[in-house]
């Protein structure tokens, strides 16, 4: 059976994240995709803050080409990019480290290195930047579950349910109130739906000004040959779509 196979990297953003994850299952369910997932080591920590650890796994779960590789574990695979085995290189989320290593030639994580290879190979890379800027010129991106602790001391609750709940036990009081320990937590939102008060919150939009040295080094990202550079998770389909697996016709 035919494959087509592709190399997906995530870095440490949370922006466009989540949504990344459900375009790896529409390729997986509609085109006959392989992906191997390469994830830097802080797109492993905020892959379990953002709680979709346990769909990458089920995306790649360690089959030939859906390896699921952390840190420099993805280094013994980057020959695989020379040796034209994937279709595209993605990286997305990308953030602006990342992008900015890419436009400065700087090849010392996985990302990067696959990114440089992928251009000495001719195979097209697809970017997301975390940093890109919508037609208002700000950024979007998401926040991993937080309580808001002013709620907490109004309610002044005997028993916090969320703390009770957690599967985790990210839940913690300090001085008194709860709050989440990001180094625990694995984003299953169960804290959201557990607190009768709103007081924990998931997934909440934030709208930021991204640095114009950060726009600038996207704008050079998006001038280098065969690198497409998207502002969502439904372009990066797009040109999966139009212009990479129509390329096989």
């Amino acid at each position: 059976m035919s494959f087509n196979n592709f190399a997906w990297v995530i870095t440490g953003g949370g922006a466009h994240l989540r949504e990344c994850v459900d375009v790896m299952f529409y390729l997986k369910k509609n085109y006959n995709t392989r992906i191997t997932l390469f994830l830097t080591k802080w797109g492993y920590e905020v892959s379990r803050l953002f709680g979709v650890l346990p769909r990458l796994k089920v995306i790649s779960p360690g089959r030939y080409y859906e390896e699921f590789l952390v840190g420099d574990e993805g280094m013994y695979y980057i020959g695989r990019i020379n040796l034209r085995r994937y279709k595209a290189l993605i990286i997305a989320p990308a953030t602006s480290n990342t992008v900015a290593k890419i436009v400065n030639g700087i090849a010392d994580t996985v990302a990067t290195a696959l990114f440089s290879q992928a251009q000495k190979s001719d195979v097209p890379v697809i970017v997301l930047p975390t940093d890109i800027p919508s037609e208002d010129g700000l950024m979007e991106t998401e926040t991993p579950c937080s309580i808001d602790r002013a709620v907490c001391m109004q309610k002044n609750c005997e028993v916090c349910e969320p703390m009770r709940r957690c599967p985790a036990k990210a839940i913690e009081k300090v001085d008194g109130y709860p709050r989440i320990s990001y180094a625990k937590c694995i984003g299953c939102t169960l804290c959201e739906h557990a607190c009768p008060y709103d007081a924990a919150k998931c997934w909440e939009k934030v709208k930021l000004r991204p640095r114009p040295i950060d726009v600038e080094n996207i704008n050079k990202l998006s001038k280098m040959d065969n690198v497409f550079v998207v502002n969502n998770a439904q372009a990066i389909l797009n040109v999966i779509k139009n212009v990479i697996l129509d390329s096989d016709r």
